[in-house]
């Protein structure tokens, strides 16, 4: 071992980078590295190192949630901090920004593991887990006093579940209960079963077809690693608390780390949630923004439209059109008007908000009246007269515009064309075809 006393000179122990030596520091001993003999039994051996308390529950009290409390229970209370300090409503920016970092941290497993340790000393690059154990692990290829990270061992698959969520609640955000049934180790027996992938051989075999010719390739089965045999499993059912945040995309994943199926040497993959957004009946949406379609009389769009909407977290919304306003339909025969801010909330920002689009189709009476028609076109400012004037001369003829269909009047003209075409021939047929003698 490199520990004991050098030998004269002071001289570093061979293959131990300068670095490490300064890191260690000389010592009392002449080789600079402190042997059992420099020891002093007055000499408390633990000098240097700080051992000062931390604080690891400022984050949690940040959030107001326990320090045992669940990534559902977290994000919670985060949207609820968030809510109250944030700038938007009147809070205080500097502790909106605590709020953040503290779900920043308590969100991601490897950091929140790091502060529950070491407290926010250990979130800076020069943590305390970065030890000199760690550094010769590294070096040496032994273990540290770190924990391992997540990877190093082969993975389970990963596990996929739809939920399929209602348009209001994603407007207002959800927790849904979802049952999964996973396998796990069965840690209450020590027997071993056979391994069913490879029929308990360790091996399986494989045909790859190279070319016209097939060969045979057995190699150490991944699922028991080549033994032939795997620990007893059993089945388990966990319930998660899956929270859908407001504005959610249909799509959108929530993964749940190392809950998907066990395996013996593996470490487990995750349980992936995708939510699924269910059609509306009245509201169709497209990312952030809204659309709705309404009708409105042709008076309404003359004189002003007032609708009242019921929206997707049951309060009513009064839209109205502008004073002195007319509607007037688009190309594409309907009027698109906006209400700003009156659609979906912004995922992951839930104090911003799309856009609401409302569609109007304009109905037109059937009939008027004619001194309704009267009345109507001298007040939109056309004269009375323009109806009631009479075209003279041999080159006019009056008409009256009626409701015809133009398919129908296709199929009947083709018809007609058709029938005569036929009865030409008929015709042409019965006198045949003369030709002259000479």
């Amino acid at each position: 071992m490199f520990f004991m006393g050098g030998g004269a000179g002071g001289s570093m122990p061979e293959g131990i980078p300068p670095e490490m030596f300064e890191m260690f520091g000389k010592g009392k001993g002449k080789g600079g590295f402190m042997g059992m003999d420099d020891v002093d039994e007055d000499e408390d051996f633990d000098e240097g190192v700080d051992d000062k308390p931390f604080d690891n529950s400022k984050l949690y009290e940040l959030l107001a949630v326990e320090k045992d409390a669940t990534a559902a229970e977290i994000k919670k209370a985060y949207h609820k901090a968030a809510m109250k300090h944030h700038p938007d409503k009147g809070g205080d920016i500097d502790k909106f920004k605590e709020v953040q970092k503290a779900f920043e941290v308590l969100a991601d497993p490897e950091q929140r593991e790091l502060y529950d340790q070491f407290g926010e000393a250990g979130l800076d690059e020069d943590h305390p887990g970065n030890s000199p154990q760690d550094l010769f692990g590294q070096l040496f290829g032994k273990g540290g006093g770190g924990k391992g990270k997540r990877g190093q061992r082969p993975r389970t698959k990963d596990q996929t579940r739809p939920m399929w969520v209602t348009l209001e609640e994603l407007y207002t955000g959800v927790t849904r209960k979802l049952p999964i049934v996973r396998k796990v180790l069965d840690e209450s027996s020590s027997a071993k079963v056979a391994c069913q992938a490879c029929d308990g051989d360790g091996h399986i075999t494989q045909l790859i077809q190279m070319g016209p010719m097939v060969q045979k390739m057995s190699q150490q089965c991944p699922v028991c690693g080549g033994q032939g045999r795997r620990a007893k499993m059993k089945s388990e059912r966990e319930v998660f608390d899956v929270f859908v945040e407001k504005g959610s995309p249909d799509g959108h994943k929530i993964t749940f780390h190392d809950k998907a199926d066990e395996g013996e040497g593996h470490e487990p993959g995750d349980l992936v949630v995708v939510v699924k957004q269910r059609d509306h009946a009245r509201f169709m949406r497209k990312g952030a923004d809204l659309y709705l379609e309404r009708d409105i009389s042709l008076s309404e769009a003359l004189t002003g439209f007032r609708l009242v909407i019921p929206h997707l977290d049951g309060r009513k919304l009064v839209v109205r059109s502008k004073p002195g306003e007319v509607v007037q339909p688009r190309p594409g025969g309907q009027a698109l008007k906006g209400v700003r801010g009156g659609g979906m909330p912004i995922h992951q920002d839930p104090f911003q908000f799309g856009n609401l689009f409302i569609m109007l189709s304009i109905r037109f009476p059937p009939s008027l009246e004619p001194s309704v028609a009267k009345e109507l076109r001298r007040l939109l400012g056309q004269p009375a007269a323009d109806l009631d004037r009479e075209e003279s001369g041999d080159d006019i003829e009056e008409v009256v515009a009626q409701d015809l269909d133009p398919l129908e009047s296709a199929q009947k003209h083709s018809k007609g064309s058709t029938a005569a075409y036929e009865e030409d021939s008929d015709s042409a047929g019965g006198r045949g075809v003369e030709c002259n003698q000479q």
